[in-house]
């Protein structure tokens, strides 16, 4: 049995896309699966048996669609097949592989590309919702009574890969730094913010790992600038900005005592791994996107802290408000270090 999955493109998506993958992965022990996705969704199941990956880069030439029928085609035509994505494309895209039973939310217009189709549901985890659209096409093929249940929860097997850690990291507590986040802006704590949380775990004798994409090096960098001077080129930080890829990246997170992280796809890895996490929210819904049944993991921000924002949850990338006005990204702005660190020192008790 062949089957065909669209990844979501997002790291963050793609992670909590693993509880319904697991279930599928569970109830067909015997299929080969063909995962397209980006580079960094497809890199989460490189090293998974029976499985073959796909890169989708049909968005980066001029004849998308042409793309994508002809990335379609490198597929065998598979007996079933679902679309983590709700965009038309990700449809058309499997009606292209000629798969015999497709499934996706109902969405764009495209139900007709698709033999199931649900409405997605509101108030719902991602991964719930993922896992949702899992279940209910596998009752279309199977008595429910025969469907393998799971633990609700993100899964991840990550990749055996050596990774080498300063001699004085060890035998000490390390926290993870994330100070990213893809999304946009709007999602990021202040870079002086972090600085003060940093300093704190230093003073606890924490070991600190700066995580972030080669395009994030300018925060990391901004980070450590607002360190105090004797800790400016202190060798218990350890900057990985752009030093790792996916497998890395999750190897790294296997040392980790401790992540403090924007929303974002790190957080979920750290979710999946069942590391201490403490997850800075603002802008983003924490009912669709929190750490999925994790519970090491706990959510600080306004809202949890009893101050929430009439404009929250905004779901934008940058905030919408004027710079120059006082409420001006106060969603994360008003999530003050001192607030963190208490949170941090009930972590570390």
């Amino acid at each position: 049995m062949n089957i065909l999955i669209r990844l979501p493109n997002w790291l963050g998506d793609a992670l909590m896309a693993t509880y319904g993958l697991e279930i599928l992965f569970v109830n067909f022990k015997n299929a080969h699966f063909f995962l397209v996705g980006s580079q960094v969704s497809i890199a989460l199941f490189a090293h998974y048996p029976n499985v073959t990956i796909l890169e989708d880069t049909s968005k980066k030439g001029k004849f998308r669609i042409l793309n994508l029928y002809k990335l379609a085609k490198k597929i065998p035509p598979c007996d079933l097949a679902l679309t983590f994505q709700n965009n038309f494309l990700s449809a058309l895209f499997l009606a292209f592989n000629g798969a015999k039973l497709r499934a996706g939310f109902a969405k764009e217009l495209r139900s007709f590309l698709l033999h199931h189709h649900p409405k997605k549901p509101k108030n719902a985890h991602e991964a719930m919702r993922f896992a949702l659209l899992t279940t209910s096409t596998l009752e279309l093929l199977k008595n429910p009574t025969e469907i393998i249940a799971i633990p609700k929860k993100l899964y991840l097997k990550p990749q055996p890969i050596n990774i080498t850690l300063p001699s004085n990291f060890k035998n000490s507590k390390i926290a993870g730094i994330n100070a990213g986040a893809a999304f946009g802006a709007a999602k990021r704590w202040e870079e002086s913010y972090f600085a003060k949380c940093i300093e704190y775990l230093l003073e606890q004798n924490y070991k600190i790992l700066l995580f972030g994409v080669e395009s994030e090096s300018p925060i990391n960098a901004t980070i450590l600038e607002h360190l105090p001077t004797k800790f400016q080129h202190n060798n218990a930080i350890l900057n990985l900005s752009g030093k790792t890829n996916i497998p890395s990246l999750i190897a790294y997170f296997l040392h980790l005592d401790l992540l403090l992280t924007n929303d974002s796809g790190p957080m979920h890895i750290a979710s999946a791994l069942g590391i201490p996490t403490l997850a800075l929210f603002g802008p983003t819904n924490a009912q669709e996107t929190a750490p999925f049944c994790a519970k090491n993991a706990q959510i600080i921000s306004l809202e949890t802290l009893g101050k929430k924002l009439s404009c929250m949850p905004c779901m934008q990338r940058t905030c919408p408000l004027l710079k120059d006005s006082k409420d001006y990204h106060k969603c994360m702005r008003a999530l003050t270090p001192n607030l963190v660190i208490k949170a941090i020192q009930s972590l570390i008790s």
